[in-house]
């Protein structure tokens, strides 16, 4: 049942289906708000040798650290969240159903036949209910699709659903990482995981040689229902500066005219907001433009909706900025995204960490 595997690019090179390869295992994760610890041991794995430290936190969060080796070193924050969007079992019903609700904000329109993975005691796959157009009455077809009104077909008699599923699993959409043409690439819970492949890509190539700054890569849990790990992690941590990475909705056909300078490829998005800091964001620009790296700038006239809203507030204040990789589709089981704005979002991340010292220096001149 559904796709059979990833796949490979057509005469992509190896860098490219090596990409792919990466986002694939990231966003195979099980992690579900809320259930996000279930995803550290394939975490731990998947970057072993690569953090001269690892934590994790008891609100799901995974952090690695980078040392740079200097007494008193600044330590910067670079931030994705590692939570998705899904569901949680609430009934076990006749039948082999199940009833489940919403963690996190959930389209109902995509949900019809939609291939889902309920996390029990053992992996269950199953896929939501669809009403065929045949048995709809008048006008059915019109009205909002409800949760309530879905199931979980599993496909097995309630006795044995029972003995695998609880009320109080997870479930998460079944949606395996696909390549599309024009070096594009289609999953699940590609919020947020593209911005983590980006901030560990950045973690496996800087030049270790030119750091001068402690470095923590943040897998944070529960952005999705409050930013809960960022803000708990940040305030064990005490960064000195921080970089959140989400990703924001790109242009598509009939979205709205403001979106229409974010388009796929055309690199990472820099937001200037009301609640991040401006000068410590030029930095990120000014980076960009001396290392010719394409991005897209965006302004935000308030919070920005993402977890650099709990890390400038951290403590006393952190001076935070906001990168974004642009994305079609968010939250449903088929985003859309470019491998090259996630590989050049981790060329800017990489610049700026290289030659931080001045960065910084500015930063602190400027505010």
């Amino acid at each position: 049942m559904g796709r059979a595997g990833t796949g490979q690019y057509e005469n992509g090179g190896d860098f490219l289906n090596e990409c792919l390869e990466q986002i694939a295992r990231l966003t195979a994760l099980t992690a579900v708000s809320g259930r996000e610890s279930a995803c550290f041991d394939a975490l731990r794995e998947q970057t072993a040798g690569l953090f001269d430290e690892i934590t994790t936190t008891p609100t799901g969060s995974f952090a690695g650290v980078i040392r740079c080796g200097r007494p008193d070193a600044p330590l910067v924050l670079l931030d994705a969240h590692i939570d998705e969007i899904g569901f949680v079992v609430t009934e076990i019903c006749d039948g082999g159903f199940l009833r489940v609700a919403a963690v996190g904000g959930i389209d109902t329109r995509v949900l019809s036949a939609s291939e889902v993975t309920v996390y029990g005691k053992e992996a269950v796959r199953g896929v939501f209910t669809s009403k065929p157009p045949h048995l709809q009455e008048a006008g059915e077809s019109k009205k909002k699709i409800e949760l309530r009104d879905l199931y979980i077909d599993t496909g097995y008699p309630k006795e044995a659903l029972e003995e695998k599923v609880s009320v109080g699993d997870a479930a998460g959409f079944f949606a395996p990482a696909l390549p599309l043409e024009n070096r594009m690439v289609t999953s699940k819970a590609l919020d947020d995981r593209i911005c983590a492949f980006s901030i560990l890509r950045a973690a496996e190539t800087v030049d270790r040689a030119k750091l001068t700054t402690d470095v923590c890569i943040l897998l944070s849990g529960g952005e999705e229902i409050g930013y809960i790990g960022a803000r708990t992690a940040a305030f064990a941590l005490c960064p000195d500066a921080a970089v959140a990475l989400d990703v924001t909705n790109a242009h598509m056909p009939g979205g709205p005219r403001h979106k229409k300078d974010v388009q796929l490829g055309n690199g990472p998005v820099i937001s200037y907001s009301a609640t991040t800091s401006r000068a410590f964001t030029r930095t990120l620009t000014d980076t960009a433009e001396a290392h010719g790296i394409p991005y897209a700038v965006a302004a935000e006239p308030g919070a920005t909706g993402t977890n650099a809203h709990v890390l400038q507030i951290t403590r006393s204040g952190v001076p935070t900025a906001l990168v974004s990789v642009p994305l079609r589709y968010m939250h449903t089981c088929a985003e859309v995204v470019s491998i090259d704005d996630a590989e050049n979002a981790a060329r800017l991340l990489c610049a700026f960490l290289e030659n931080f010292p001045s960065a910084f220096a500015k930063k602190e001149a400027a505010i």
